[in-house]
C-alpha cells in the first residue's frame, strides 16, 4: 500500500502562504508522474476540499505552526502501514516518481540531501558570532524534508520524542530540518542524486567527481523534482 502526504494549515493570523489549489497541484502532478495505487492524505486546519480520492485529516488540536506540523506524520493517529512519501506544496514533480518506493527503508526516513550547499555548510556555522546569530545557520543540516519517504510505522518513536518537549524543541530549532538533521542524523537516508534540485541555489556545488551546477532559475529536465525553496520561493 502507498500512502501520498501533503500539508496545508493556516496561521492564526490569516496570513497563509499555501492555498487548496496548491494542493491540487501535487493532487494532479501525482497522479501524472506516480504509476502506483495509493492513497492520497491532506493534514490541515482549514479547507474547502471535498473530493472522493483525497482523505482530509484534520490536524486543528495540534495548533503546531508552518512546517513543524510536518511532525505529525509520525503520529500513530496519523502514520498508515505501507510505504508513505510526503511532499511540500512549493515543490513541482516535473517527471516520472514511480521509482521512489525503492528508496524508502524500513527505519530509515528519506529525504532531500542538499548537494548544491557548501561541503563546509556544518563549519560555517562555527566561524564566528555573527553567523550564529542566524537562526538559518544555528543548528545547520544538510537535508531537507521538502520530500520524505517511510514505512509507516517505523517512526512512531520519532513522534514521541518530539511530541514530549515539543515546545522547547520548537523554540530550540528553527525548523524541522534542523531538528531532524541534528537530533536524528543516524536514521536520515538521502534520495539519489539528480532526483531534486532548488530552483534558486541550484542542484550541485560540484566537485572533482561530479560537475558545478548551480545556476539560479533554470529548469533542469533530468531531474524530478523542483523545490521552490529560498529567496526565489516567491
Amino acid at each position: 500500500m502507498n500512502n501520498i502526504y501533503v500539508v496545508k494549515t493556516v496561521p492564526e493570523s490569516g496570513d497563509g502562504k499555501y492555498f487548496d489549489q496548491h494542493v491540487w497541484d501535487i493532487f494532479w502532478q501525482v497522479k501524472k508522474h506516480f504509476n502506483h495505487d495509493y492513497t492520497f492524505n491532506l493534514l490541515t486546519n482549514f479547507t474547502t476540499i471535498m473530493h472522493p480520492d483525497i482523505n482530509v485529516i484534520d490536524v486543528t488540536k495540534y495548533g503546531y505552526d508552518g512546517w513543524w506540523n510536518k511532525m505529525l506524520l509520525f503520529n500513530p493517529q496519523i502514520d498508515k502501514e505501507g510505504t508513505n512519501l510526503y511532499f511540500d506544496l512549493d515543490v513541482t514533480i516535473e517527471n516520472n516518481i514511480s521509482n521512489l518506493p525503492d528508496f524508502i527503508f524500513d527505519n530509515l526516513l528519506t529525504c532531500v540531501y542538499c548537494y548544491w550547499k557548501p561541503i563546509d555548510w556544518l563549519d560555517i556555522s562555527k566561524q564566528s558570532e555573527e553567523v550564529q546569530r542566524d537562526p538559518d545557520m544555528k543548528f545547520p543540516s544538510f537535508y531537507n524534508t521538502s520530500v520524505m519517504g517511510w514505512t509507516g510505522g517505523t517512526f512512531h518513536d520519532l513522534w514521541k520524542d518530539f511530541e514530549k518537549d515539543d515546545q522547547y524543541i520548537m523554540t530550540k530549532y528553527r525548523g524541522n530540518d534542523d531538528y531532524l538533521g541534528n537530533e536524528w542524523l543516524p536514521h536520515l537516508k538521502a534520495l539519489p542524486r539528480n532526483t531534486c534540485y532548488s530552483h534558486f541555489y541550484g542542484a550541485n556545488v560540484g566537485s572533482e567527481f561530479f560537475p558545478r551546477d548551480k545556476d539560479a532559475y533554470v529548469k533542469r529536465n533530468d531531474y524530478f523534482i523542483r523545490l521552490l525553496n529560498g529567496p526565489g520561493k516567491d
